[in-house]
């Protein structure tokens, strides 16, 4: 009687053993499905700030167009609506927004044009026209008219075309480089 209880006892154990055997493999099982689905999703982040005019998206190693052309229309507004009072406050934004090797570079344009500005007491502002985003080179042309004025008299118009070329690190997009492309002076 007592060999037939241990045995129905010890089946008992065996079964609950296996039980949780295969209990214990089927999460470890959903454990690794779950790990590996996280290692490969790529996941999307959609930011809408309300100064921004279209949706843009950011993922883990690339951005949406719009993302880049709303990014170029800031920073092209930072460089180039500029006086002689506010350009060196704009200069350390765009700066603190510039990859270490575009950084020198940068900075001497800017503080060139901000010594013109002092020097001329000139004003500028610019009104992008277009824009002609390549998402996967992370470039930017924007097209528009630069107007210089000295206090409320318009001196000079052009048609001008800048190149941003950006990097995207760490979840930021910044500068590289900034260029002028093309300038077409206006009567």
């Amino acid at each position: 009687m007592k060999i037939r209880l241990l045995n129905h006892r010890l089946g008992d154990l065996l079964h609950q053993r296996n039980l949780l055997l295969s209990l214990s493999v089927g999460l470890l099982s959903l454990n690794f499905t779950q790990a590996l689905f996280t290692l490969f999703h790529r996941e999307r982040i959609i930011v809408m700030p309300p100064d921004l005019k279209q949706e843009v998206w950011l993922e883990k190693n690339k951005v949406s167009a719009s993302y880049l052309e709303e990014m170029a229309l800031f920073f092209a507004d930072l460089i180039l609506e500029s006086s002689p009072e506010s350009a060196a406050y704009k200069r350390d934004i765009i700066l603190r927004n510039t990859v270490s090797e575009g950084y020198g570079p940068l900075k001497a344009h800017l503080l060139r044009d901000e010594e013109r500005l002092k020097k001329d007491h000139v004003t500028t502002s610019f009104q992008a026209n277009s824009a002609k985003v390549d998402p996967y080179h992370l470039t930017v042309e924007l097209t528009g008219d630069l107007l210089q004025f000295v206090g409320e008299k318009r001196v000079s118009q052009s048609r001008d075309r800048y190149q941003f070329q950006f990097a995207y690190k760490a979840g930021r997009l910044l500068i590289k480089s900034f260029k002028l492309l093309t300038s077409q002076l206006e009567s």
